[in-house]
C-alpha cells in the first residue's frame, strides 16, 4: 500500500501575512533609525552652536576687558602721544578699515556692527617693542607694550596704544558668515603700527550687534546705552565716556534640522530709552530657514576706561 507524503511549505495566505509583518518591521526600524539620526544631528548641532557662541563672547569680552590698557611708564612718558578712546564702533559696517573711526566699505553682513578696540601689551625690559609673551591680541600673537616706528610711512604718528583690533562679520568663500578680526602685522617680532591683516575667528556668526553704555555725568556709572550712530561724528570725545558694551550675536547652525517654514524673529537687545525700534533689537533671518539659530548676549565692563573727559582730551 502506497503511503501519502505530507506537503511541507507555506500557504499563500501565510506567506503574505509574513511578508506584511516583515515590511512593517522594516518600516519601524527605518523610522527609528531616522529619528535617532535626526536627534543626533540636532544634539551635535546644538553643541556646535553652543561652543561657537560662547567662544565668540569670550573673544569679544577678553578684548573689551583689555581695551585701554597701557603700561604706566609709557603713558606718562614725555612725548608719548595723547590718549585715544579705548573703544569705538560703527553700525551696519562691512569691510571696515582702521581709522580714527572705523571706515566702512559697504553695509554690514545682516547689518552687523564693527567694534574697534585699542590696547597695549607687555614688553621686554630692554625693549618695550618686543613682547614678553604675557599678553596677546585677537590674532593669538604676543603683544608688546609699544608698537615699532613705521618704516614705510615715516610721517605717520605713533599711536597711544600698541595695537588696534577691529571686530566685524564677513562672508566666507562658501557663503557662510563668520566673525573676523583685523590686527596689526608683525615683522621681526615687532608690531607694525600702520599695516594690518585679517583673520577668521569663529565660523557661523550671522549677525553681530553692539551698544555702548556711557557715563554722562562723570560719576563712574552707566547712565544710558547708545548705538554707535548716536555718537555725533564731530563729538569724537564722546567715545571717552564709554564704560560698558552690550553684545548680541546670532550663531547659525550647519545641519538642516527643522522645517522650511516662515522664519521667526529673534530678540537680540532690549529697547532703548527713546523707544526707537531698530535692527539691533531683533533679527529676522532671510535665508536658509531650515537651519537652527541661537542668540548669545552679554554685557562687558571696561576695566581700563579712558582717563579723559571732554574738557581734557
Amino acid at each position: 500500500m502506497r503511503t501519502r507524503t505530507r506537503a511541507c511549505g507555506f500557504t499563500l495566505t501565510g506567506m503574505m501575512v509574513g511578508m506584511a509583518l516583515a515590511i512593517v518591521a522594516s518600516l519601524a526600524a527605518g523610522a527609528c533609525f531616522l529619528v535617532v539620526r535626526n536627534a543626533y544631528a540636532a544634539v551635535a548641532d546644538s553643541i556646535l552652536m553652543e561652543e561657537r557662541g560662547h567662544r565668540a563672547l569670550d573673544v569679544i569680552a577678553q578684548l573689551v576687558r583689555q581695551a585701554g590698557w597701557i603700561p604706566a611708564q609709557l603713558s606718562l612718558a614725555s612725548g608719548h602721544p595723547p590718549p585715544t578712546p579705548p573703544v569705538e564702533g560703527h553700525d551696519d559696517c562691512g569691510q571696515p578699515a582702521i581709522a580714527t573711526l572705523p571706515a566702512c566699505g559697504r553695509a554690514g553682513v545682516n547689518r552687523s556692527d564693527a567694534l574697534l578696540v585699542r590696547f597695549s601689551g607687555s614688553g621686554a625690559a630692554h625693549d618695550p617693542t618686543l613682547a614678553d609673551g604675557t599678553t596677546t591680541d585677537c590674532s593669538g600673537y604676543a603683544l608688546p607694550a609699544r608698537a615699532a616706528e613705521a618704516t614705510e610711512h615715516g610721517d605717520a604718528p605713533m599711536p597711544h596704544h600698541a595695537a588696534t583690533n577691529l571686530l566685524y562679520v564677513g562672508m566666507g568663500s562658501d557663503g557662510v558668515p563668520q566673525l573676523l578680526c583685523r590686527y596689526p602685522r608683525r615683522q621681526g617680532g615687532h608690531v607694525q603700527a600702520t599695516t594690518y591683516t585679517s583673520g577668521t575667528l569663529i565660523r557661523g556668526i550671522e549677525t553681530l550687534q553692539f551698544r555702548y553704555g556711557i557715563d554722562a555725568d562723570g560719576d563712574g556709572k552707566v547712565d544710558t546705552f547708545l548705538r554707535a550712530s548716536h555718537f555725533a561724528a564731530h563729538r569724537h570725545a564722546d567715545w571717552h565716556r564709554v564704560r560698558t558694551i552690550q553684545v548680541a550675536l546670532v550663531v547659525l547652525g550647519e545641519r538642516p534640522t527643522q522645517l522650511r517654514d516662515s522664519p521667526r524673529s529673534l530678540r537680540l537687545l532690549p529697547g532703548l530709552n527713546d523707544g526707537d525700534n531698530d535692527h539691533d533689537q531683533t533679527f529676522l533671518p532671510t535665508t536658509r530657514p531650515e537651519l537652527r539659530r541661537r542668540v548669545f548676549a552679554t554685557t562687558v565692563r571696561l576695566r581700563n576706561p579712558s582717563p579723559c573727559r571732554e574738557a581734557v582730551c
